[in-house]
């Protein structure tokens, strides 16, 4: 059964639609266009031809070559779905798409839908363009001489991010694609255009994120018809989550401390220890590419791979880690929370892992709010409200410590924010902080409103931050409503079920 696909479908929470935002980033290089939408599609559509109704499924034999690296690629295509596997040494990743939902799988096995990931990842840079995309997703953005004389396109698929196609005006071809990862423009260049199944497709293609470690140069060795089931392009279901060695009690408490806004734990990176900060914030386990170089996990494509990770009794073999440099030594993201119950109580400084069984008396327990939380992106999103002004895509962010509303909320929002949210300003007298991220920047005002709200709880008088134009070059695209960090969730005690999808809270006797 596809996990994620049946999540999406049963969740009660929204996805961001195809309207795009009016703070998206676009390239610089746009400028209008005398064109119409109807004349570049029909040039489009032209040059492209039309699959032959056999090639709709079909295998794909590519080619990657990372510098010295040749990496083999195995593709599978079945209608609009597809999956991408490749293997670094003997740690196997893929990447694709179902029904409608870009997601990607680390060597873990734990998967994720990728709209909310704005660090990106270098073994995924699939482009949309040669594989089934609707038109209709489709708009004119105004034309470009970055490349040469081109169109461009900018496809909103309502549940990935915006894809910027580059038409060239002399052939009607699609010869760059641009997407955004936080604050890297990833570049894909096509060249070598050959007639295939009826239609003209690029058989090379150059990825650049402006990092050369992670260039990708792309070469399709075959396409070859042929009729596939779902499962030939299914998400992968096998997840090695770290192991607990056997307690009577179900419950493992971790080597942690807490430290003004973040929660350090102790972990043993195959036999030397390193802080790393629990996240709730990142989407998979993260450490520091310098340290990942120190011990000789020499990165590929930003993965390394730990030969043992140990935090407190819980261990765990061959562990795949997204490898970066930032300043701290790793983050426990999603793949830390995955196969466990993790119960943080911010009021007495602990953190503890309990199997499902020992954890079910705390959502049984009546004292305790449950609150439905949607987890396929890698992070905790909830519903919160600010009075009647409510979202669906609030991330409970443990990593991180203010509340912020950001631009999606702020424009849906902005006349109840203007006529109701007085200026304020944050700790230290400022009216307006720029928040720096692993991935890019956002610029936030200070606003107080009256009541903010999540699960049965209401805080009243908060100052958030309202996120506004930022003119910086890794200014961030966040497909959120808003963010909840440590100033609001240090008031509660929390059981986060992230296979559960739901979320037990307790408001702290102590404050």
């Amino acid at each position: 059964m596809n996990l994620l696909r049946c999540a999406l479908a049963a969740s009660a929470f929204v996805i961001v639609s195809g309207t795009h935002a009016s703070a998206e980033w676009r390239p610089p290089d746009l400028r209008p266009t005398s064109a119409s939408q109807t004349e570049v599609l029909a040039t489009y559509a032209k040059a492209a031809g039309v699959v032959e109704r056999r090639f709709a499924e079909r295998r794909e034999r590519w080619t990657y070559v990372n510098g010295s690296r040749r990496l083999p690629v195995q593709v599978t295509v079945r209608g609009a779905d597809f999956r991408a596997a490749l293997a670094l040494g003997t740690a196997q990743y893929s990447a694709g798409r179902s029904d409608g939902v870009r997601w990607r799988a680390d060597a873990n096995g734990i998967t994720h839908a990728t709209l909310s990931d704005d660090q990106g990842d270098a073994v995924d840079r699939l482009p949309q363009s040669i594989f089934p995309f609707p038109t209709t997703d489709c708009e004119l953005a105004g034309e470009s001489n970055r490349f040469g004389a081109a169109w461009v396109l900018a496809d909103r698929a309502p549940r990935d991010k915006p894809h910027w196609f580059y038409v060239d005006k002399a052939n009607g071809t699609i010869e760059h694609e641009i997407t955004r990862e936080g604050a890297r423009t990833v570049v894909t260049t096509f060249d070598r255009f050959e007639p295939v199944g009826g239609a003209r497709r690029p058989q090379h293609w150059r990825v650049s994120n402006g990092d050369a470690a992670n260039d990708l140069d792309v070469t399709v060795d075959s396409i070859v018809p042929e009729a596939l089931g779902e499962v030939d392009v299914a998400i992968p279901q096998l997840r090695r989550t770290f192991a607990a060695i056997p307690l009577e009690s179900g419950a493992v408490r971790l080597p942690a401390f807490f430290m003004r806004s973040r929660i350090v734990v102790d972990v043993d990176l195959d036999g030397q220890h390193a802080p790393f900060i629990l996240d709730t914030g990142t989407a998979s386990i993260t450490l520091d590419r310098r340290v990942a170089e120190r011990r000789g996990w020499s990165p590929v494509l930003e993965h390394a791979t730990v030969p043992q990770m140990r935090v407190g009794a819980l261990t765990l073999s061959d562990v795949s880690t997204l490898a970066i440099p930032m300043g701290p030594p790793g983050i426990l993201g999603y793949d830390f929370f995955a196969g466990h119950v993790v119960h943080i109580d911010y009021a007495h400084g602990t953190v503890e892992v309990l199997t499902p069984e020992a954890a079910r008396s705390a959502f049984a327990d009546p004292g305790n709010a449950v609150m439905a939380a949607y987890f396929d992106e890698g992070i905790p999103l909830v519903r919160a409200a600010f009075g009647s002004a409510s979202g669906d895509r609030f991330v409970l962010d443990s990593g991180s410590p203010s509340l912020y509303v950001l631009e999606p909320f702020a424009r849906k929002y902005a006349g109840e924010i203007a006529a109701h949210w007085s200026p304020a300003t944050f700790p230290g007298g400022r009216t307006q902080l720029e928040s720096q991220y692993l991935e890019g920047s956002i610029v936030v005002n200070a606003r107080r409103a009256a009541l903010f709200g999540f699960g049965p709880w209401l805080f009243e008088n908060v100052v958030v931050g309202v996120q506004d134009q930022n003119s910086r070059p890794d200014g961030l695209d966040m497909l959120f409503d808003g963010i909840v960090g440590t100033d609001e969730m240090a008031a509660f005690e929390w059981w986060f079920d992230y296979d559960g999808g739901r979320i037990a809270m307790r408001r702290n006797s102590v404050r």
